[in-house]
């Protein structure tokens, strides 16, 4: 299982795109295992698409701004996935430990956007039995909005990582930020069957350190989608 969290976080290129719903394409992703779906209004930017060994990642923007057509989306914002297949069955004691963990400095080092926890700032965590989601102000940031929503949960048993973001011209408000990662979370579940492993159940040694190479995937690939646009 450990392989899963220590994959090589540069990511090829993934077409896989199939018609969908009011949320834009469906993106069929490792080896057509896995399907993201997004809120009403968003739409993959197909020059972000990348996936490589067990990962897959997608960016989102508005399906106006990316398509020149859709109907409006909550609110204007950035939204990404990152997915990794064969998580295995984790446990509550694995969100646990992880929820600890994005408090400590490695875990606000895997917040960050940029390199070290210095800008990261956990503004709020939330979790059940599967799902994490954590309100987090990052100042290492140009284009983005400082604050951003992140969502992390098991589905399929994949192990998937959702945030959304404002852009630094329009932030999203606390409310709006939550309510559009929640959605989003949605979409994703409504598109996979669930499986058994997907909610926690015996307790277990913590174990923070498979989930960090995933936490980064999200940043590495906005950074790697904001040079490239650049």
């Amino acid at each position: 299982m450990k392989a899963a969290f220590g994959l090589v976080l540069g990511l090829a290129f993934l077409a896989g795109c199939v018609g969908g719903g009011s949320g834009g394409p469906t993106l069929r992703v490792l080896d057509g295992t896995f399907a993201l779906a997004a809120p009403r209004g968003f739409c993959p930017d197909p020059a972000q698409l990348r996936e490589r060994d067990e990962t897959a990642f997608a960016l989102y923007g508005t399906c106006q701004g990316i398509e020149g057509r859709g109907p409006a989306p909550l609110a204007p914002a950035v939204l990404t996935a990152a997915v990794a297949r064969e998580a295995g069955a984790l446990d509550a004691g694995d969100f646990a430990a992880l929820a600890d963990h994005l408090g400590s400095v490695a875990g606000k080092a895997a917040l960050a956007r940029g390199d070290g926890a210095a800008n990261a700032e956990v503004l709020s965590l939330e979790r059940d039995a599967n799902l994490i989601l954590v309100h987090v102000r990052d100042r290492d940031t140009i284009d983005l909005s400082e604050d951003y929503w992140r969502a992390v949960f098991v589905q399929s048993g994949a192990l998937v990582t959702l945030t959304a973001s404002g852009t630094a011209q329009a932030a999203l408000a606390p409310d709006t930020g939550k309510a559009l990662l929640l959605a989003f979370v949605r979409a994703v579940r409504a598109a996979n069957p669930a499986a058994a492993e997907d909610i926690p159940e015996a307790e277990s040694a913590a174990r923070p350190g498979l989930f960090k190479h995933l936490l980064k995937v999200n940043n590495s690939g906005v950074d790697e989608a904001i040079a490239e646009d650049g």
